[in-house]
């Protein structure tokens, strides 16, 4: 059976005739006849009876019409669920990220999406890269938020924000007074890494090759909130993202420094499968966030009066 001999059907037995429907189907008188016709010799019945002027339904025509009515109904929910989607009025939303972005930077912009779009139902995965990378693959996520570098054949990559790395230690370590060191400085001590698969990692390990440095002690923790404990308590030093220890430096338990001959500066990447549509719910997502990235750098770019930034204050060493 086909949608269009069903909705000819429906009209005909609403308006008990042929000619009746023509307004409504836009067709000719021998089309909708053809279409009749061709339905009955589908299901091997007869569906309409003429009686003086009208059609009437049958026995077999009045279950046809029960059936094809609650049909189209389904059919009319379908369309609205749809449009709901397009509009972003319900969907599911489901993105992974790593570990830093996930927890430091991703909040803050899910929060003001789902105010924005309450219907909208968000799952987030908080993996390492590998793992991100692997769930867009598999389709067990719409998004995935990355650091540098994406090799991954099959993937769409699209530039999100840059990020930078610093280097933390504890406020009575040796370096805690210093503003800046050189990676040479930091051979002899204790590096506190992710595990391996983690970008932040990778970028620290490629930079320090870069300048013929090969720290010889590490620890290796699974998570950045371990890490920073770890560091804290003057267990070893570590590189992490700026935007995850930000409340740690203000209350003064652990400190930043830079380090001057490496690059620690890094783009975070939006990622998807290559060639395949998103769902409205994801793609929404993506636009608003890359407008409200664009937004916030455009204001940055913007002059300000000059305000004299405090010194940062350290806590010395007793």
């Amino acid at each position: 059976m086909y949608f269009y001999q069903l909705r000819t059907f429906l009209a005909v037995a609403r308006l008990q005739g042929i000619s009746k429907a023509l307004g409504d189907l836009g067709l000719t008188q021998s089309a909708v006849s053809r279409q009749i016709q061709n339905l009955e010799e589908q299901l091997g019945v007869q569906l309409f009876l003429r009686k003086r002027r009208a059609l009437l339904l049958t026995e077999a025509g009045r279950v046809l019409q029960e059936y094809a009515t609650r049909a189209f109904q389904v059919l009319d929910e379908a369309r609205q669920a749809i449009d709901g989607l397009k509009g972003l009025v319900r969907g599911h939303l489901r993105i992974s990220a790593a570990s830093t972005i996930g927890i430091f930077m991703l909040p803050k912009v899910l929060g003001e999406f789902k105010v924005k779009y309450p219907g909208i139902e968000i799952t987030l995965s908080i993996a390492n890269k590998e793992q991100v990378l692997h769930q867009v693959l598999a389709a067990s996520s719409d998004l995935g938020f990355v650091g540098p570098p994406v090799r991954l054949p099959g993937l769409s990559v699209e530039e999100y924000l840059e990020d930078e790395l610093v280097l933390i230690v504890a406020p009575h370590h040796r370096l805690s007074d210093r503003e800046a060191v050189r990676a040479a400085e930091l051979a002899e001590d204790v590096f506190i890494l992710r595990e391996k698969g983690s970008g932040t990692r990778e970028i620290m390990e490629e930079e320090m090759r870069r300048v013929g440095v090969q720290p010889r002690h590490a620890m290796e923790l699974g998570s950045t909130e371990a890490i920073k404990e770890a560091v804290a308590a003057n267990l070893g030093l570590s590189i992490v993202s700026t935007h995850s220890v930000t409340q740690e430096v203000l209350l003064g338990r652990l400190c930043t420094v830079r380090i001057t001959d490496l690059n620690l500066r890094r783009r975070i990447y939006v990622v998807s499968v290559r060639d395949t549509p998103l769902s409205p719910a994801a793609e929404g997502f993506r636009r608003f966030l890359l407008e409200r990235q664009a937004a916030e750098e455009a204001r940055e770019k913007q002059p300000v009066n000059a305000v004299r930034e405090p010194k940062r204050r350290r806590r010395r060493r007793s």
